[in-house]
């Protein structure tokens, strides 16, 4: 299939933190951090029993000063975790202290998809990987493919494949965030999705029109008739790309955690990994959907000073859901970095601008061609990779 030179397909649900400019890195030593940041970012770390802390301490009077960034967080980490009736009220205080966020977008999902039965994966499987994470798929009478993006925060199906794929419809969404722009649609139900002898069912999607999910410039085209979220492959509890993105592992199929094996955060764009370089450490997102890693400026001060001195100024074009658009941006013909203990490379890496999250990089599938294996444990929260 043909592809852009840059292409991520990042879905997002999540506001960004409100006060992410101020805020240090969720991989940065909590040492000499207020309380309430510290706990703010150890939230992202996926421990229940800091959700927990982090609620208890919302409730108190008078509120920390972060309060809608925790009660967003909230908001989001219990539509993700399927506490669809319990995020409502959450949103709810979320969207009265920030009602510019991205909080009401979450809340009117939620509020659709209540009454309904939870995602819940079943099984293991080893399915084959083509070029764009693109794996083998059965949903109703749709058999083809779907892109396993972790970047993607809410799985996404053209129509066509929605109405094959015997989806509920919900009703419709709010505005979703996507790399490019904002695209709405319907909120439907997919009832079971299947990946070789693996499934996963009750899954939560955002139905587009087929003309939405074919992305174009003018020259090239790309289609995107199914797109599987993060959090559809989380159920499985373990996931991992093998023999350089030639296969899916999913549940007890993926491999344990290897040597070097490093933490992993939720992120409010998807997951992040610990990104090292001789300047330190920064967390980077790891979006499968991106195909071609990229970094931020945050990225810049973590590498060499020989690096920094080959930084040039080009363009680059960046392909979305919400369509395509050319950013001027500055990049490192080669650049060195250590991923989970092990050398990462990479060429010709844009420096975009700035997130408002904060991230260093957002790494795509050039870097799950680079290891034999790519293993996230969603059970115990870390990354690692094997050469």
């Amino acid at each position: 299939m043909t592809r852009f030179a840059r292409l991520s397909l990042a879905l997002s649900l999540l506001a960004a933190p409100a006060f992410a400019a101020q805020t240090p890195d969720f991989f940065a030593p909590r040492a000499g951090l207020d309380a309430d940041t510290a706990l703010y970012l150890d939230a992202w770390s996926g421990r229940a029993d800091v959700e927990e802390r982090l609620r208890a301490r919302l409730r108190e009077t008078p509120a920390p000063a972060n309060a809608a960034d925790g009660w967003s967080f909230l908001c989001n980490f219990e539509y993700h975790a399927a506490q669809y009736a319990k995020a409502i009220p959450d949103c709810e205080k979320a969207i009265a202290l920030n009602p510019d966020g991205g909080d009401a977008n979450t809340l009117a999902i939620v509020k659709l998809v209540a009454d309904q039965p939870p995602p819940r994966a079943y099984g293991s499987a080893r399915v084959p990987v083509t070029r764009g994470v693109h794996v083998p798929v059965k949903a109703g009478g749709y058999d083809g493919t779907a892109i396993a993006d972790t970047g993607a925060q809410v799985s996404v199906m053209m129509q066509s494949v929605a109405k094959a794929a015997h989806v509920k419809m919900m009703g419709a969404s709010k505005e979703v965030g996507s790399t490019t722009a904002t695209v709405s649609g319907q909120i439907g139900l997919i009832p079971e999705v299947r990946l070789g002898d693996a499934v996963v069912k009750n899954i939560p999607v955002l139905v587009l029109p087929d003309a939405q999910l074919t992305i174009s410039d003018g020259k090239k085209s790309v289609s995107l008739p199914f797109i599987l979220s993060l959090y559809a492959l989380a159920d499985f509890g373990r996931i991992a790309w093998m023999d350089h993105d030639r296969w899916l592992a999913l549940g007890s199929a993926a491999p344990a955690s290897f040597p070097g094996a490093v933490p992993m955060i939720w992120h409010p764009a998807g997951i992040a990994v610990p990104l090292d370089g001789p300047g330190g450490r920064r967390a980077a997102q790891f979006d499968s959907g991106a195909d071609v890693s990229y970094l931020y400026e945050d990225a810049v001060p973590l590498v060499s000073d020989a690096e920094r001195a080959t930084i040039i100024k080009t363009k680059r074009k960046i392909g979305g859901v919400g369509g395509v658009v050319t950013e001027d941006v500055r990049r490192f013909p080669t650049v060195a970095f250590t991923l989970a203990g092990q050398p990462l490379v990479l060429k010709d890496a844009d420096i975009a601008k700035e997130p408002e999250t904060g991230e260093a990089a957002r790494l795509g599938e050039d870097v799950l061609q680079t290891y034999s294996a790519v293993v996230f444990d969603f059970g115990a929260m870390t990354f690692s990779v094997s050469p």
